[in-house]
């Protein structure tokens, strides 16, 4: 009997610490509910600066959350914004999100609003949580002047307990 109930509070343990520490990425695509595989999360450098990259896959769809990892510093919650890429003033989104609904060879969809609130950051633990919210166009090239691009709105994202790597930078 004690062999028993060791047993049975082995995996009782192990199934509670699992779910306690499990990965989380969800959002919905103008209203249908998505549920996320973290792919990866690394540090990446884009030219200077350090972006936190999460890649997830939900039903053969692929997204990139990005945000500055020099203003994850603060005492969450922090506010991440997202503005337009001005390269003439080296300006960059604080965070920005990419859809890719179609597949990676197809036009992929980009932020033109929106925001991520990081949560809770563990730096020495390299894990990370928060929500997002963005609005995304897609990505496509016309001959019309003024076309108005397909839109998407990418609400009620929730990432927890992502762990994330430092990519070596690269000489």
């Amino acid at each position: 009997m004690k062999r028993y109930i060791l047993r049975l509070s082995f995996i009782l343990f192990a199934f509670f610490y699992y779910n306690a520490q499990a990965q989380v990425f969800t959002f919905k695509v103008d209203g249908k509910f998505m549920s996320g595989k973290i792919i990866e999360a690394v540090v990446v450098n884009l030219g200077e600066t350090g972006y936190l990259q999460i890649r997830a896959e939900a039903e053969d769809k692929i997204v990139y959350l990005y945000f500055k990892e020099a203003l994850l510093k603060g005492e969450p919650p922090v506010k991440l914004k997202f503005r337009d890429h001005n390269h003439e003033k080296e300006e960059t989104p604080d965070s920005e999100i990419i859809w890719v609904p179609d597949g990676p060879d197809n036009p992929q969809w980009n932020s033109i609003n929106g925001e991520t609130i990081i949560t809770q950051h563990d730096p020495e633990g390299k894990t990370i949580s928060g929500t997002f919210d963005f609005v995304v166009e897609k990505f496509q090239y016309s001959s019309k002047a003024n076309k108005k691009r397909p839109g998407a709105e990418i609400t009620s994202g929730i990432f927890s307990n992502v762990q994330y790597r430092v990519e070596e930078k690269k000489y």
